[in-house]
């Protein structure tokens, strides 16, 4: 505990914190993800009551991220105003996203110090990008490096990006298998799997494609995953079929000889035939390699 103290003390008077914080309170936590600063305010200066992993791990600069928060707090520039902090409760996801934002200003600070992280630039882009459920990574990605390199922020700006995220996407519009994977996850049926095509033509064809794999694929156990429409052959799947808001078709097909998937992207101008032809090749395949000892 007071190897924990003195570098805190010495972060304290680096940070120019001493005459603001009187007293300083140290809990130690199991896991760096428990780690955080709280404070009370009085009259003329803060209590500082900060959790702290209890290893050395990155102990120097797991301190310094947290009084640069502290540092946030009574900069005037950074306007903060805890009336105007989303509220838990009300508002999860608005909340999660400002404390990613507010986090990833503090860490990307940090790496423009030079001082080693726990919560460096690749581990803070995935946290952000796993936060950002509702867009694919790539979008997600783009927003990070935006917000990463913006070097000065206040306390209001932080909020209104919290609550205003969708201003923020600048999305591609491009088909997402891991979006589409999500939406799966809430509509396991095969009626609510083809509603997402916005296209009638569209999804006759791809009735019309279920249709030709069950009548091929007579062996075939048909099934509505979360995740799309599976034909499993002895257990195993040997076709995933998964339609896209964007009026997109993914399907991804076993190749039995090399024991590989290969996923295929089919859209109203694709050669319904040709997917067709493919898919009873492998099938054929299937049934070879199946009955071989």
């Amino acid at each position: 505990m007071e190897g924990i103290r003195n570098v805190a003390e010495e972060i304290i008077a680096k940070l120019g914190l001493t005459s603001s914080v009187k007293s300083l309170f140290i809990e130690k936590t199991d896991s760096p993800w428990q780690e955080k600063a709280l404070i009370k305010r009085k009259k003329w200066h803060l209590d500082v009551k900060i959790i702290i992993w209890d290893d050395d791990a990155f102990l120097y600069g797991r301190i310094y991220r947290l009084f640069l928060y502290i540092q946030d707090v009574l900069n005037p520039a950074f306007q903060y105003d805890p009336k105007i902090t989303p509220d838990e409760n009300n508002e999860p996801g608005v909340r999660d996203r400002y404390n990613q934002i507010w986090s990833l200003y503090v860490d990307s600070r940090m790496e423009r110090l030079g001082i080693e992280n726990f919560y460096d630039r690749v581990l803070r882009r995935n946290l952000f990008i796993d936060m950002s459920k509702e867009l694919p990574w790539e979008d997600a990605d783009k927003i990070f490096q935006t917000l990463w390199k913006k070097e000065t922020y206040t306390y209001p700006e932080i909020v209104d990006h919290a609550a205003h995220f969708s201003m923020l996407e600048g999305r591609s519009r491009q088909a997402s298998v891991e979006v589409d994977i999500k939406r799966c996850a809430k509509e396991p049926y095969v009626k609510n799997h083809l509603e997402r095509i916005s296209s009638k033509t569209f999804r006759d064809t791809i009735n019309e494609l279920l249709s030709f794999t069950a009548y091929n694929c007579k062996d075939a156990y048909i099934e509505s995953s979360y995740y799309g429409i599976s034909f499993l052959y002895q257990r195993r799947v040997f076709i995933e079929i998964i339609p896209s808001w964007e009026n997109h078709l993914f399907i991804t097909m076993l190749d039995p000889e090399t024991n590989r998937y290969e996923t295929y992207v089919c859209t109203e101008g694709s050669d319904i035939s040709t997917i067709q032809k493919t898919i009873k090749e492998e099938y054929d395949k299937m049934l070879l390699y199946g009955k071989q000892p």
